[in-house]
């Protein structure tokens, strides 16, 4: 018997469909702009289980884009606030959390079974993109486990999704430079056309925060949850895969699935 509080999605997905995802588990690794929203989605999809991972408080900064941020709860751990709001959502979801976020040390203890939960069947990997080790920990152990790999960036109203099967090239080989910082160009290879001159030199120098709002923590989130119910419903195989990539930015009106050009211009 589907619970009353997913009878809304029995439209789009089948009672079926709904009994299996309540039996999955997804590990997000980061909870903050997207992670949060993405956490909140996946309760109310009805997902069964979801692990949590982050290290951080909230602060006054956060409060244009982050699902948890509030006045009362600047100051307060990221991963308790979502984990608080997953519970009132949906009482009957299971939940481990992760306080310490993301670490060479914990990365097997977040891939592998327990007694209580199973491996991940996904992971959504939005850790800040200051977390470089923690990223290249994560997805070695995810490609050795066959765990796809989510990523989202929200830039401006919109967002860029990237999603790595075990196939896939690692990410650090693909977005990690020489001297241990990340290619913003190539991870987020387009941006919108409102967005300050003076705001993206510091994004692609490495200096300052890629500018956004609510409304591309939302965009990112719905295009990866989206994603993983695409490989539920229809199989891992019709979700994106590296080469391609998500892009949306609604100011700009841009949808697209596009597939990077892979080929050595010699």
């Amino acid at each position: 018997m589907i619970d009353d509080r997913f009878q809304r999605t029995t439209g789009i997905v089948a009672p079926e469909t709904l009994e299996r995802i309540a039996e999955m588990h997804v590990l997000i690794a980061g909870v903050g702009g997207t992670g949060g929203q993405v956490a909140m989605d996946l309760t109310r999809m009805g997902f069964g289980m979801l692990t949590l991972s982050d290290f951080d408080v909230y602060e006054i900064h956060n409060s244009n884009r982050q699902i948890g941020c509030f006045e009362s709860t600047v100051g307060t751990p990221k991963v308790d606030v979502i984990a608080r709001m997953c519970r009132d959502a949906n009482p009957g979801i299971r939940l481990r959390v992760f306080a310490d976020g993301v670490n060479e040390a914990n990365v097997p203890e977040l891939v592998r079974p327990t007694d209580d939960f199973p491996p991940p069947n996904y992971v959504i990997e939005v850790m800040d993109l200051a977390g470089i080790n923690a990223k290249r920990h994560l997805y070695r152990a995810c490609r050795e486990h066959r765990i796809i790999v989510l990523t989202g960036l929200m830039t401006g109203f919109g967002a860029t999704v990237h999603v790595f099967h075990p196939d896939a090239p690692l990410y650090e080989e693909l977005y990690i430079t020489d001297e241990g910082g990340v290619d913003f160009p190539k991870i987020v290879p387009r941006l919108g056309s409102y967005i300050l001159p003076g705001y993206l030199k510091r994004c692609f120098d490495g200096t300052g925060h890629i500018p956004t709002c609510g409304i591309g923590a939302i965009t990112a989130s719905a295009m990866m949850v989206t994603e993983i119910m695409r490989g539920v419903i229809l199989g891992n195989d019709c979700m994106a895969n590296w080469p391609q990539y998500l892009y949306s930015d609604f100011f700009d009106r841009v949808h697209v699935l596009d597939t990077r050009d892979t080929r050595d211009p010699s």
